[in-house]
């Protein structure tokens, strides 16, 4: 199933609170076409005897199709989290290896994966690029594309970085994870957006900020993020600029909110539906 620009993703990220089977009835009646899956997801569902091909048959049910497996380790030697990192970040991102996820991708009926680097210092260019290269070529044996995504403070210093990478590996089932807590965190003005090749956008993950702090920003991504229209970030300008460069990419929207998270699944799946339709409906009219 393809979905198209106007379909909306209710992103893993926006229902951690809520085990992944749980969540699709709500997803459905919220009116998502699909969910996210992320790596904690799939060791919980494990843990509690319910494999890939059982989600996939339990959206199926319900209308949905999984899109995407999240979250997954770029892959090269030697980096280490930092030491702001929670342990059990750290262990989880370095547990998400691509041949593993790949295969819970294809089982889960998954069209694509996205692809991480968020430990610390800088990474060369050309060796991301090599990785990237790498894991695109699994998966498209497997029928699969691959997202890089953007994550501020990740090894992948910038934006351009991030694009070039995906331009230097040269894969044509390789393109670009738009977050725009990300995007405006890293301070990516709408202008650099515009330099986008909008085929080379495969997905694009909505939510709202608060004006920014001294705060650690690590907690604010991971649990503060607010839903759309409730912060400062330009959402109407970023999704105009994504429209104009032609993407097709479908909008899911990501919210790590510890407040999102006390909601009832019901009533939080509702939420990011609404305040992400109004927020489209603002921008596209």
């Amino acid at each position: 199933m393809t979905l198209a620009p106007t379909d909306l993703i209710l992103s893993a990220g926006s229902m951690m609170s809520v085990p992944v089977l749980d969540r699709l009835r709500p997803a459905r009646e919220a009116g998502f076409a699909g969910v996210s899956l992320m790596g904690a997801d799939y060791q919980q569902m494990v843990a509690s005897g319910v494999s890939a091909e059982d989600l996939r048959e339990h959206a199926a049910d319900e209308g949905l199709v999984v899109t995407e497996v999240e979250g997954i380790y770029l892959g090269l030697p030697g980096r280490e989290p930092g030491p702001t990192m929670p342990a059990s970040l750290a262990q989880l991102l370095k547990g998400m290896d691509a041949p593993r996820y790949l295969a819970v991708a294809v089982a889960a009926g998954a069209s694509s994966i996205t692809v991480i680097d968020m430990f610390d210092g800088a990474v060369d260019i050309d060796q991301a690029a090599e990785a990237f290269a790498n894991i695109c070529d699994r998966a498209r044996d497997l029928g699969l594309t691959v997202q890089l995504e953007y994550v501020v403070g990740g090894g992948i210093a910038t934006y351009a970085d991030t694009c070039e990478v995906i331009r230097r590996a040269g894969r044509g089932n390789g393109g670009l994870m738009i977050d725009s807590w990300h995007l405006f965190r890293g301070n990516v003005t709408l202008d650099e957006l515009a330099r986008t090749p909008g085929d080379r956008v495969f997905g694009v993950q909505i939510n709202d900020g608060p004006p920014p702090t001294d705060a650690d920003p690590l907690r604010e991504m991971t649990k503060g993020r607010l839903m759309p229209g409730e912060g400062i970030f330009d959402l109407v300008g970023m999704i105009r600029t994504l429209d104009a460069i032609g993407s097709k990419a479908p909008i899911s929207i990501e919210v790590f909110s510890d407040t999102l998270s006390a909601l009832p699944a019901d009533e939080a799946a509702r939420r990011c539906a609404e305040t992400t339709r109004a927020t489209l409906h603002k921008a596209r009219g």
